[in-house]
């Protein structure tokens, strides 16, 4: 082949990839502005097939879904001075495409080198919302969504840390304004929060994150924060063991608190069966004592009448009853005078000898 030949197949292979430079697709989940120059000449492009001019127009092409990172864990302190490690993701997208490539890109035209660099935009600031929420809230608060705030006196909040029940004195300014909106409410009627109210404390929480954020990202970035959320909050490995030993001894004032209780409900039970069973048989004993005595009396009249009607008839039926009491073992032996009044009856039918 001759030159004129590599010549037109040269020609033909610039021809070729100048015709490819010539169009371009955006599909549904991409955002896409057209560059001429460096300069952004349309923003906003529609899904679709585009044609533009080759070598002088570049098209640069992004995520336009929402997108999801870990924000890296950070140790934040509350509002009772208290370090706590947390743990967020967030969710966001891009809101502005020509703000964004022109904040975010730098100059480069690759979407990972973009998105890549958004994140790194975006961690100060969520961390700096996710600081002054967290410095503004107490433990539980976080936690549990609901507040601790005992009660306010003038500019100081009184917090009691439901795990020790330690209190602990906060000013008002430290503290958010729903916080203690809430916690005066929940005073004045005398109940807890219900789960719906700490849910919406933990939703008000992120939501304010959101909005701080936002304020800043929307303008400078071009970036929209969908969402943020607290996928863990715990204690750093420096303290994690004293607050679970503090929790440990807690729980084991309260279990000898309730034993305490058992046992001194256990006592007055007791007391009380015993005092019932003394009551019982005193009174069964003088029931008893009242009977026999009645039928002691009784039988005394009943033999007193029969000792009336024959004196002599009832020495005798006495007389027998004694010698059968007397003589009633094999080895029983009475030592008496033969002529001794216990005998009589034994000489003559009618006592005389």
């Amino acid at each position: 082949m001759n030159n004129r030949g590599w010549m037109a197949l040269l020609a033909l292979g610039v021809l070729a990839l100048l015709a490819l430079d010539s169009f371009f697709i955006v599909n549904q989940k991409e955002k896409a502005v057209l560059k001429q120059f460096s300069r952004i000449d349309k923003t906003d492009i529609e899904p679709g097939l585009y044609f533009k001019w080759p070598l002088v127009e570049e098209v640069v092409k992004v995520d336009g879904r929402a997108l999801v990172y870990d924000v890296r864990t950070q140790s934040f302190l509350t509002a009772e001075k208290k370090l706590l490690n947390v743990d967020a993701f967030v969710i966001w997208r891009i809101s502005n495409v020509q703000r964004y490539i022109v904040s975010v890109g730098g100059g480069s035209s690759d979407s990972q080198v973009m998105e890549r660099r958004a994140r790194e935009l975006l961690d100060p600031r969520i961390n700096e919302g996710l600081r002054n929420e967290f410095a503004s809230r107490t433990v539980f608060q976080v936690v549990a969504g609901e507040s601790d705030v005992e009660k306010v006196e003038g500019d100081k909040a009184i917090i009691r840390d439901p795990t020790t029940g330690e209190t602990v004195e906060v000013p008002t300014d430290q503290l958010d304004e729903s916080v203690l909106r809430e916690a005066k409410a929940g005073k004045e009627d005398g109940e807890s929060p219900a789960p719906s109210v700490a849910n919406d404390q933990r939703e008000a929480l992120m939501d304010q994150v959101r909005e701080e954020v936002n304020k800043s990202t929307l303008e400078d970035l071009g970036i929209e924060v969908v969402d943020i959320r607290v996928k863990q909050v715990d204690w750093p490995d420096q303290v994690r063991g004293r607050v679970f030993d503090r929790m440990r001894a807690e729980r084991q004032r309260d279990a000898a608190a309730h034993r305490s209780q058992g046992r001194e409900e256990a006592e007055k039970i007791r007391a009380s069966a015993d005092r019932q069973r003394t009551e019982t048989l005193a009174q069964a004993y003088r029931k008893a004592q009242s009977s026999r005595g009645e039928g002691d009396a009784e039988a005394a009249a009943i033999y007193a009448k029969a000792y009336n009607q024959d004196k002599e008839f009832f020495r005798f039926y006495r007389s027998l009853r004694a010698y059968t009491e007397s003589f009633d073992q094999p080895e029983d032996v009475l030592i008496l005078e033969p002529d001794s009044d216990f005998f009589r009856y034994l000489k003559g039918a009618n006592g005389r000898p």
